[in-house]
């Protein structure tokens, strides 16, 4: 069994990320806003979860 699973009972949202203290600096470590990070996310999965309706992961690294 995975130990991770065993310390974390939920997955934090996005929200939740963007929230903590941590992030901040992070973030900004990165050079990107808040914002900024959130779009790209949320982008990023719109991407995955369009690759994953057509069936396959092979090939598309970087395509879109």
């Amino acid at each position: 069994m995975d130990g991770r699973s065993d310390c974390c009972r939920y997955e934090p949202s996005l929200e939740d990320l963007l929230a903590d203290e941590v992030m901040e600096p992070v973030l900004r470590s990165a050079g990107l806003e808040p914002q900024e990070f959130r779009q790209m996310i949320i982008e990023t999965a719109r991407r995955i979860e369009d690759r994953e309706r057509r069936g396959g992961t092979e090939g598309d690294a970087g395509a879109e």
